[in-house]
C-alpha cells in the first residue's frame, strides 16, 4: 500500500485544531475512478449494524454531488413517543425528553474543527424524523402502542465520494472531549483506522452469505383491498364537501424477508419508479428507499427549496418530447395541483424563514431531466435567527404530498381511516452539519426491515376530480416494484458486482 497523505498531517497539527474544536477530524483523499458507492459500502459495512449511505448525486443535480457512508457512530439518538435512547461507544442512556431536543442538544455540543478541502458531510448527521413525529409536533392525538419517531447519528468513520472532482476522502472524527493535550492515542487510532480502511477498499469484495431458505410470499394488510378502496371513496366524499383540498391514504404491506437487506436496496436502485438512493441500518431497524424532488438545501442562513411534480416520461424523439413538453405546460390540471404543493412549501418554510427573505424564484416551468420532464419551482430565503436546521426539518412534517393539504385535517383522516402506523412512509431525511450545510427531502416509498419482516405501502392519492380506481393502481404499481425486489432478493442472494 503506498503511504498515506494524512490530514493533518503531523499530531502538532492535530493539536492545533483541538485548541478550538471538540471533534477534529483526520482525512486521506484517494482517486475515486475505481470505486463506486455501492461498491465501497460492501467492502468496509458488511457486517456493521450502524451504518448508512446517501447518494446525493441521484437526487437532484442542483445539489453537490456527494455520496455518503458512515460507520461506527460517536452518539446515536432513537425517540420513541416523547422519550430518547441515546447510544454512545461507551453508555447507552434513557429518559423522557423530545427528539429534536436532544439532537439539538448533542449537535451544537459538537464543535468540528474545520479541515481545508472536505467536503462538508464528512463531519456531519445523518437521521430522519418518521411520520409519527408529526402526531407530537401537530398537537394530534396519536395512536397507543409506541414507536420509533426519528433517529439522528453522528459517525467517527465517514466516507465521502466528491464525484465532480473524482476524489474520495477517507475521514476519522477524533471526539476530544475538550482536551487540548495528551490525544496522542486518538491521532493513532484514527490515521490506523484510515489504513485499515484503506486496506479494505484494496481488497476483494467479502463472500456471500449462504442463500436463505425462501419465504411465503403471502403479504399481509391490515385492510383489504375492499376495505381500503371504500376508504379512499370516503376520502373522495370529503374532498368533493370541500373538507380537504387534496389527501394520500397509506396501506402498509407486511411480508417475511430473510435475505440482506442492503442486496434489496441494490436492486431498487434499478428501478424507475423509486429508484433507492438512501440505506440506514440502526439498532436493529433498516430503512432504506428513494426521495421525492421535494427537498431543501441550506448553507450558513441561506436555504434554497426545490419542488418537482408531475414527471412525464421523455418522447423517443426530439419533436416528441417537445410536443409532451407543451402538453404538460398546457396542463391547467397539473398545474393547478402544482401550485396548490407550492403554497403549501411556501408556508413551511415561512415558519423558519427571516421575516420578508422568502422569494419565489421560479413556479410551474417545465424542466427536462436525462428520462423525463415535470413541473418544477424554486425558492430561497434567509434562515430567522431563531431558527436552526432541525427547525427546517420539522416544519416539513406531516408531509403534504404524503398526507394531504390542509395538514392538520388530512392528518386526523389518516389517523381515523388508517388503522396501523405509517411508521416511515412519508418521513423527512436530513444530512446536516450544523450550523453550516443541511439537505433535507422527503422519503419515496421506503421499506423498513425489523427482524426478518419487511414493511413498505402501497398509498392512493386523491383530489376532488381524482379517478379511484386509477389512483389505486397508480399507487399500488411502486409497491408491487418493491414486492418483486424483495423477493428476487431472496432468490438471488449473490448477484453480479
Amino acid at each position: 500500500m503506498a503511504t498515506l497523505s494524512f490530514n493533518p498531517a503531523t499530531y502538532a497539527d492535530f493539536l492545533c485544531l483541538a485548541q478550538e474544536a471538540t471533534i477534529v477530524p483526520i482525512a486521506v483523499a484517494l482517486p475515486a475512478d475505481l470505486h463506486t458507492p455501492v461498491g465501497v459500502f460492501l467492502k468496509v459495512a458488511d457486517q456493521a449494524t450502524d451504518a448508512c449511505l446517501f447518494e446525493l448525486h441521484r437526487i437532484d443535480r442542483r445539489l453537490p454531488p456527494y455520496s455518503f457512508i458512515g460507520l461506527a457512530p460517536r452518539w446515536v439518538i432513537t425517540g420513541r413517543d416523547g422519550n430518547v435512547e441515546l447510544r454512545t461507544p461507551h453508555t447507552t442512556l434513557e429518559r423522557p425528553e423530545p427528539l429534536l431536543r436532544a439532537t439539538r442538544r448533542r449537535l451544537r455540543a459538537d464543535i468540528l474543527a474545520p479541515l481545508a478541502g472536505v467536503p462538508w458531510p464528512a463531519g456531519g448527521a445523518f437521521g430522519y424524523l418518521a411520520h409519527e413525529a408529526a402526531y407530537q409536533l401537530h398537537d394530534v392525538p396519536r395512536r397507543p402502542s409506541p414507536t420509533v419517531e426519528g433517529i439522528f447519528a453522528a459517525f467517527s468513520t465517514v466516507i465521502v465520494f466528491d464525484h465532480a472532482r473524482q476524489q474520495l476522502f477517507v475521514v476519522f472524527n477524533v471526539t476530544t472531549d475538550g482536551r487540548t493535550e495528551r490525544l496522542e492515542a486518538a491521532y493513532a487510532e484514527g490515521c490506523a483506522t484510515i489504513e485499515t480502511i484503506v486496506q479494505r477498499l484494496a481488497g476483494p469484495f467479502p463472500e456471500f452469505p449462504p442463500p436463505p431458505p425462501p419465504s411465503p410470499p403471502t403479504i399481509v394488510t391490515p385492510l383489504t383491498p375492499d376495505q381500503f378502496r371504500r376508504a379512499a371513496e370516503a376520502t373522495k366524499q370529503r374532498l368533493l364537501h370541500g373538507e380537504l383540498h387534496c389527501a394520500t391514504l397509506a396501506q402498509r404491506l407486511e411480508r417475511t424477508f430473510r435475505a440482506a437487506p442492503f442486496l434489496a436496496y441494490r436492486l431498487l436502485r434499478t428501478t424507475t419508479a423509486t429508484p433507492a438512493t438512501f440505506f440506514l441500518t440502526s439498532g436493529g431497524v433498516t430503512v432504506f428507499g428513494g426521495v421525492t424532488d421535494n427537498l431543501i438545501y441550506g448553507r450558513r442562513e441561506t436555504l434554497r427549496a426545490y419542488l418537482a411534480t408531475h414527471e412525464r416520461p421523455l418522447g423517443s424523439t426530439e419533436a416528441e418530447s417537445a410536443l409532451t413538453a407543451a402538453e404538460l405546460a398546457a396542463d391547467e390540471v397539473a398545474t393547478s395541483q402544482h401550485i396548490l404543493f407550492v403554497d403549501a412549501l411556501r408556508n413551511d418554510l415561512g415558519q423558519v424563514a427571516a421575516y420578508g427573505s422568502l422569494e419565489l424564484e421560479t413556479l410551474a416551468a417545465v424542466e427536462q431531466t436525462p428520462t423525463h420532464l415535470r413541473l418544477i419551482s424554486t425558492l430561497q430565503g434567509q434562515l430567522a435567527a431563531q431558527c436552526d436546521y432541525l427547525d427546517v426539518l420539522a416544519t416539513r412534517l406531516p408531509s403534504a404530498l404524503w398526507t394531504g393539504l390542509p395538514k392538520r385535517p388530512a392528518l386526523r383522516l389518516t389517523t381515523e381511516l388508517e388503522p396501523v402506523r405509517r411508521h416511515h412512509f412519508g418521513s423527512q431525511f436530513c444530512l446536516i452539519a450544523a450550523p453550516h450545510e443541511v439537505l433535507t427531502c422527503e422519503t419515496q416509498q421506503p421499506v423498513e426491515v425489523t427482524g426478518h419482516i419487511a414493511r413498505f405501502h402501497a398509498f392512493v392519492s386523491l383530489a376532488d376530480d381524482t379517478d379511484v380506481g386509477a389512483a389505486l393502481v397508480a399507487g399500488a404499481k411502486t409497491a408491487q416494484q418493491i414486492a418483486a425486489a424483495l423477493e428476487r432478493a431472496e432468490q438471488d442472494h449473490q448477484p453480479i458486482l
